[in-house]
């Protein structure tokens, strides 16, 4: 069910500044609109000028059907003063859809020339030069005396040749015919061949250049230079923009890039402390390991030197950064040692020392043998987070004293309260084996 009208809400009024703001919008946006139809398109429509003759005294209106120009209207001016002329002019563009009264002045085919000349593709950069120098030859004028436009037909680049569309007008005509358009009010916006306008959308404009500037005018080209200082100032923003930006990131970066690098100063500060203070620790650890003990070359002696040799003097001495063992003794074969001492796990570069002479056995020979020891394999570290941890207990929690009341008091024994006499003698000492106790004579080796 629908409310009745007194039953609808109604809604409040706007305010007055609002409905100013609406009517400026309203108003600004129109202006836009108006500006760019009467200025921007004077130089989109250019191209879309109506096409007109002259043929004598009458002015005809061309239209493109199907690749041929044909007559539209014709405007004759036989007979109208210059103001009727104008008049005539404004109603004919009109129906047309022109309102600025541009046009394209039509050139027929025996007022201009149109041929297709082939030159060579290297003269493509600078075609317009070249065929004003060529202009005598190619044509029955002379450069100076016409008007002309080209357009690249084709090119070969198998014979480096191009193709261009050459169009030729006397000078004296095409200014003679622009200035009667012009008197009775016309814009001259292009001048073109007949049978070229027929066949192309865009074809050749044989409008001389300061003409050109003139039928802009001062609108159109406020506006072209203000397009090119957008540009120009876009561009800047573009090439500038973006360096800026890269600019304020790195000052913002600053700051964080310091606080790293102090603390990466920092961090690689206490790294070399601590292998420093690693490199001091290891070193008699180093030595420990890599040096083994006298002992174990004694050891390794007597393992690995035969029954028949008697040792009578075994030196451990360094000698620079090496430690060099000198075994001095008898033996049947001392050749035979240097064989044996080869295969220790301790020494290495055995080699005698001195003259092999004749022992004090029948026998045996007097040797000096030197053999440079080995360092040992240092053990593989480990790191220090994997060493185990010492923790020290606690000290045990004493218990609390009981109340006076929960205490009991037992009786004391006095049996268990006698304390018994301490001995004050001392142990006398477990008996020794006199035979156990004396050392046995070590026999002699036999050879």
């Amino acid at each position: 069910m629908m409310a009745s009208p007194a039953e609808m809400p109604l809604r409040p009024p706007q305010p007055e500044w609002q409905r100013r703001l609406a009517r400026g919008w309203r108003w600004w946006t129109g202006e836009l609109a108006a500006v760019g139809r009467d200025r921007l398109g004077d130089m989109v429509q250019a191209a879309r000028a109506p096409l007109v003759s002259l043929q004598g005294e009458s002015l005809v209106l061309l239209e493109r059907r199907e690749n041929r120009l044909e007559e539209g209207t014709r405007l004759q001016m036989e007979g109208l003063d210059l103001e009727g002329r104008r008049k005539a002019l404004a109603e004919l563009l009109a129906r047309a859809g022109e309102d600025a009264r541009r046009v394209r002045l039509v050139l027929a085919r025996d007022e201009a020339l149109l041929r297709r000349v082939a030159l060579p593709l290297a003269t493509e950069e600078n075609l317009a030069q070249v065929l004003g120098f060529e202009m005598d030859r190619l044509t029955p004028f002379a450069a100076d005396d016409v008007y002309f436009g080209n357009r690249v037909a084709g090119r070969d680049g198998a014979a480096e040749r191009i193709d261009v569309d050459l169009a030729v007008a006397r000078r004296e005509l095409v200014d003679a015919r622009i200035a009667r358009l012009a008197e009775i009010g016309a814009v001259v916006h292009g001048v073109v061949l007949h049978d070229d306008a027929a066949r192309n959308q865009k074809p050749i404009d044989l409008m001389p250049e300061p003409r050109r500037g003139e039928r802009e005018g001062g609108d159109a080209r406020l506006i072209r230079r203000t397009l090119a200082g957008v540009v120009v100032l876009l561009a800047v923003v573009a090439i500038g923009l973006p360096v800026w930006q890269k600019r304020e990131t790195v000052v913002a970066m600053l700051p964080v890039v310091e606080k790293a690098r102090l603390e990466a100063e920092g961090t690689s500060k206490l790294a070399n402390e601590l292998e420093k203070l690693a490199a001091d620790y290891n070193f008699l650890l180093t030595r420990k390991h890599s040096n083994p003990p006298a002992l174990a070359y004694v050891e390794e002696m007597s393992r690995l030197l035969p029954d028949q040799t008697w040792v009578s003097q075994l030196d451990l001495r360094s000698t620079g950064k090496v430690r060099e063992l000198q075994i001095q003794g008898e033996s049947t074969s001392s050749s035979k040692l240097i064989e044996l001492l080869e295969q220790s796990t301790l020494v290495q570069n055995a080699a005698p020392r001195g003259v092999v002479t004749r022992g004090m056995m029948p026998g045996t020979e007097r040797f000096l043998i030197a053999a440079e020891a080995k360092a040992a394999p240092l053990p593989e570290k480990q790191l220090a987070a994997s060493l185990p941890v010492l923790v020290t207990p606690a000290p045990p929690t004493p218990a609390a004293p009981l109340p006076p009341k929960a205490a009991e008091v037992k009786p004391v024994d006095p049996k268990a309260a006698a304390v018994k006499p301490v001995d004050t003698k001392p142990a006398a000492p477990p008996p020794v084996d006199p035979k156990a106790a004396a050392p046995l004579p070590t026999p002699p080796k036999t050879p």
